[in-house]
């Protein structure tokens, strides 16, 4: 990704379409949201409302990142992209939905996300 790729017209350049670092659980459900193409995405809040209604124990740093990895890990490289349609909750209005490279992008996006909260819950357990 270049500088250029976040200057697209209308979108905040500091989400960095989506690959900003997230600082909080909510920050990063946030750009999520925003920036994932497909509706991958409900299988995140699926999992987070699952966790929520069970009251299984740990922070919502910790439900994000258990979330993003149970996706990750469900949908991460058997490339099954003809089975989600476009997120209703992308920023861009016309953005031009194409499956394959859509289901892929968002694959890296909730890595990336994921790594960020796992440095986070590394950091603030040394903190202890």
């Amino acid at each position: 990704m270049t500088d250029n790729d976040n200057n697209v017209a209308g979108l905040p350049p500091e989400d960095k379409m989506g690959f900003a670092v997230p600082k909080t659980p909510a920050h990063s459900l946030m750009l999520l949201n925003s920036y994932m193409r497909t509706d991958m995405l409900q299988h995140i809040h699926s999992r987070l409302h699952k966790m929520r209604d069970a009251d299984e124990p740990g922070s919502p740093l910790h439900h994000v990142a258990i979330s993003l990895e149970q996706v990750i890990n469900t949908w991460d490289g058997i490339n099954l992209f003809e089975c989600f349609t476009r997120n209703p909750f992308h920023i861009d209005p016309d953005y031009e939905f194409r499956p394959e490279q859509d289901y892929l992008h968002d694959i890296r996006l909730m890595k990336h996300h994921l790594k960020h909260h796992r440095k986070m819950i590394s950091e603030l357990g040394s903190w202890r």
